[in-house]
């Protein structure tokens, strides 16, 4: 069993920031903003292509009316709860 009562090993230990892994609220939701902008860029390159049925092409604006309204959402920061549902919905 390890000997806890040496408080001066606890102290110097190195510290392991959030920030050295990417796990900040900025980084997430700079990863996740990309991760849109990246679908927003397909799903207009899929609607360019002049051999699109009316179903397709409906299906495909509304995906990105949503996809931009979901980017609008993150635009300024938002709640981490947010950008993974945004992962979710978007992978």
């Amino acid at each position: 069993m390890p000997n806890f009562h040496d408080y001066d090993d606890v102290t110097t230990r190195p510290k392991v920031q959030a920030e050295q892994h990417g796990n900040t609220d900025q980084a997430r939701n700079q990863r996740t903003r990309t991760l849109l902008e990246k679908r927003k860029d397909a799903i207009l390159d899929a609607l360019a292509d002049p051999n699109l049925s009316r179903g397709e092409r409906k299906l495909l604006e509304v995906q990105h009316k949503e996809i931009r309204t979901d980017i609008r959402t993150i635009k300024y920061g938002a709640p981490i709860r947010v950008l993974r549902a945004l992962d979710r919905k978007w992978k």
